[in-house]
């Protein structure tokens, strides 16, 4: 099973390498714009969001978290509208402060995009993989002192684990980096042509896309095939509608 998540990390790697060469090639991508979306995603939903989920949620100890189990729909819907508050804010903050300083291009939408989504795929994805490549090695080992360290629960994940599944895993960060390059556009084009239905628009449509994973989440959908599908679907709708809506005529 380690080959597997070693491919799936490559490919990783290689997808975000190629979009970022690409962007630079063709559309001239500002680095230090791809730089700052990088920092603003782990600012915004790796500091500044998470220091209100310790707030607000109170996870226990061995990562459990009591709202989760005591009242689900509660729960999905705190953890859709928190990730499309803080992250979507974080894209309104950095439009508005680089329209300021000069005037923006399409390229810096992708640009900070990429830079957004790329450090989440490295971020969430690879660092996820990494972790069962670690799981794997160690139930590989049967090491006693370590296999009484690892939850029943972990042991049954690990032992139950397809390699379809990693590769999924793979599948939804390339679709997520899709969304995220995609959101990205609606709010720039929400500062640029100060058009704030579009901004309240990104916010739906981030707590939307994050609906089907966190349903999952708490066991309301228990298929990864029709979590996926579902994504791969708004992803596709998505594109269209952005392409058609903000340049029609390319």
């Amino acid at each position: 099973m380690k080959i597997h998540v070693i491919i799936t990390m490559v490919a990783l790697f290689a997808v975000l390498i190629a979009a970022v060469w690409y962007a630079r090639k063709k559309y001239k991508i500002n680095f230090a714009v791809l730089g700052l979306g990088a920092v603003a995603f782990f600012a915004s939903s790796q500091v500044l969001e998470k220091i209100v989920h310790l707030l607000v949620l109170h996870p226990q100890k061995d990562g459990t978290v009591p709202l989760m189990t005591e009242n689900p729909l509660l729960y999905v819907i705190y953890g859709i509208c928190m990730a499309a508050l803080f992250e979507e804010t974080a894209r309104l903050i950095f439009f508005k402060w680089l329209n300021k300083k000069r005037e923006m291009e399409d390229s810096d939408a992708l640009a900070y995009g990429l830079g957004h989504g790329g450090l989440e795929m490295i971020y969430i994805g690879i660092a996820s993989l990494l972790n069962l490549f670690i799981l794997f090695s160690a139930v590989e080992s049967q090491n006693p002192a370590i296999m009484q360290l690892l939850p029943e629960s972990t042991l049954a994940t690990i032992n139950n684990l397809a390699a379809w599944q990693i590769y999924l895993l793979g599948l939804e960060r390339i679709l997520a980096l899709l969304l995220q390059v995609g959101l990205t556009f609606w709010v720039y084009q929400a500062v640029r042509q100060k058009k704030w239905i579009y901004l309240v628009a990104a916010y739906g449509l981030h707590a939307l896309f994050d609906l089907a994973p966190s349903l999952s989440q708490v066991g309301w959908l228990s298929n990864p095939l029709l979590v996926e599908g579902l994504l791969a679907v708004e992803v596709i709708i998505f594109i269209y509608f952005t392409k058609t809506i903000f340049y029609k005529k390319q």
